[in-house]
């Protein structure tokens, strides 16, 4: 792959799995969207949109078939066979190869999941809304393979130095979280900040909590802030209007 800046996820599975998160650089969108942004729905010119889809198509097999999701921050998990129209969902999963799934991202917390076999793999957008409605353990569910054989890494997502949230949200988490243990894990997760009743989260660490309570503990990646590196990621909470950065994964035959 030669987009520019491409992020190769750093997880032990089979290498028939190929999962990336694009950055922000080596497109032809221009500002706010500079310069790689790959979504429609955010403002940019349309056809540097689709410029910028043919460039990271031509980076990769040209046979590859493409799935995108229209994303609502809900916890719905389409399960794909074959490419076709843009799917309402927050997460995807298939065992067919050479089918890309998609999400887009520009914040939220991108996970990456595959059997270590490479016979099937899923794909998340996790935002707050949807780690708290429980889009990880529905998307977990639709695998075929258990818990104790499947790999995640997590892309890049705006990190805990920035992702301030209200006690509503924390609330959100503490009531849908079950056992006594666990409400205090997910407790930690959430640290006052320097404003009266405001948290700093931690998507990273929510997200481990809920794989690890799953019985998933191949977990890698969160190793970024999209906040804090304006020269590499979109940010939607740091810059309002701006591009998407997209998260893919597939099964290469």
């Amino acid at each position: 792959m030669t987009v520019k800046q491409t992020i190769l996820a750093d997880w032990a599975v089979s290498p028939s799995i190929v999962a990336f998160s694009t950055t922000r650089e080596g497109g032809v969108s221009e500002p706010p969207f500079a310069s790689f942004n790959l979504a429609t729905h955010v403002g940019d010119d349309s056809l540097r949109v689709v410029s910028n889809r043919a460039l990271l198509k031509k980076a990769l097999p040209q046979h590859l078939e493409w799935q995108w999701l229209e994303q609502v921050h809900g916890n719905d998990v389409a399960v794909v066979n074959k490419a076709g129209p843009a799917l309402t969902a927050d997460a995807m999963r298939t065992t067919r190869a050479n089918l890309v799934c998609c999400v887009q991202t520009a914040d939220c917390l991108p996970v990456f999941v595959a059997a270590l076999d490479g016979t099937e793999v899923a794909v998340i957008h996790a935002g707050w809304k949807g780690l708290a409605s429980g889009v990880i353990e529905n998307t977990i569910s639709r695998m075929s393979t258990s818990a104790s054989n499947l790999a995640v890494w997590l892309g890049p997502a705006i990190g805990f130095c920035h992702f301030e949230v209200g006690e509503e949200v924390r609330n959100c988490f503490l009531c849908a979280t079950g056992s006594p243990s666990l409400v205090l894990a997910m407790e930690g997760c959430f640290v006052s900040s320097k404003n009266r009743g405001k948290f700093m989260a931690d998507l990273y660490a929510i997200a481990r909590l809920k794989l690890t309570a799953l019985g998933i503990d191949k977990i890698s990646g969160g190793d970024y802030c999209t906040y804090c590196d304006d020269g590499k990621f979109f940010s939607y909470r740091r810059d309002g209007v701006t591009g998407r950065m997209l998260s893919a994964i597939y099964i290469e035959a």
